[in-house]
């Protein structure tokens, strides 16, 4: 006859076991629905955990690069919407110089001419060395006020990544129009020529401010693509996939239940045999 042994129940330790190990499981998914993450702790993906981390932090640059770039493209307009003013006052000037290179004008006329055309240069200087952009003047290149003369826009998450915008000298001794004379029929005539130099070169600057804000603008757009694209990553890596670790969890749960019923069960036919014993 077989010896009874009783002094170990192993199918309840089995159950035992496994009931740790679904209730772990169990903790887990509900760890993971929780904080809407798969990676909880460093032990859920060390590898993981360490590339989001480093794309987090390329798109929390990349979208400060974005509103850098935003500030950029805001003095840049600022620029442009200055020198646009100044080229409504050349061509105020070219009426003027115009109107005074005609010997049918008195003295008289040409004094008040020269004196609104000394009004215009004022403004034209005005322009130049008050316009900025939180503290940044842009058209007075050369001055104390626009040292060292250019502004860099960081567009990128990493050193390096960035648009250098010149800034300009707008005041009227750089375009040319501080010696504008229309006290004469031939200083009047070769005023024109100077005012319209002038102009030309108003256009030219505000054709490169243009072209910084194009390539300001290219500069947003692939910083925003980049960090969206770098978040849809990063998402992939971290995230909780809700779908399934709610059915993880109810599968987990599930078997925490039917653990517990089974050593229940085997618990109750050891106390069984106890009492046959008696």
């Amino acid at each position: 006859m077989r010896d009874m042994v009783i002094k170990h129940n192993m199918e309840s330790l089995y159950q035992h076991r496994y009931l740790k190990i679904n209730t772990k499981n169990t903790t887990e998914s509900s760890k993971k629905l929780a904080s809407g993450y798969k990676i909880v702790e460093n032990k859920d993906d060390a590898a993981g955990l360490c590339i989001s981390e480093t794309m987090r932090h390329q798109i929390k640059g990349l979208n400060r690069a974005s509103s850098n770039v935003q500030d950029g493209i805001s003095l840049v307009q600022t620029a442009d919407a200055a020198l646009e003013e100044t080229q409504t006052i050349l061509d105020r000037m070219v009426e003027l110089t115009t109107q005074a290179a005609n010997d049918t004008n008195t003295v008289a006329d040409r004094k008040a001419i020269q004196d609104e055309v000394e009004q215009l240069k004022n403004e034209i200087d005005h322009i130049a060395y008050d316009t900025n952009f939180n503290q940044q003047y842009m058209l007075a290149e050369g001055t104390p006020k626009a040292k060292p003369g250019y502004f860099k826009i960081q567009t990128g998450s990493l050193a390096n990544q960035s648009i250098t915008i010149n800034f300009v000298n707008a005041s009227k001794e750089s375009l040319g129009v501080d010696t504008v004379d229309v006290t004469s029929y031939q200083s009047a005539s070769e005023s024109i020529t100077m005012v319209q130099n002038a102009i030309e070169k108003a256009a030219a600057w505000r054709d490169e401010f243009g072209a910084v804000q194009e390539q300001l603008e290219h500069a947003a757009k692939n910083a925003d693509n980049t960090s969206e694209n770098t978040q849809k990553t990063e998402s992939a890596i971290r995230d909780t996939d809700m779908g399934d670790e709610v059915l993880k969890y109810g599968t987990n749960q599930i078997l925490v239940n039917a653990s517990q019923s089974l050593l229940a069960q085997y618990n109750k036919n050891l106390q069984s045999v106890v009492v046959l014993l008696k």
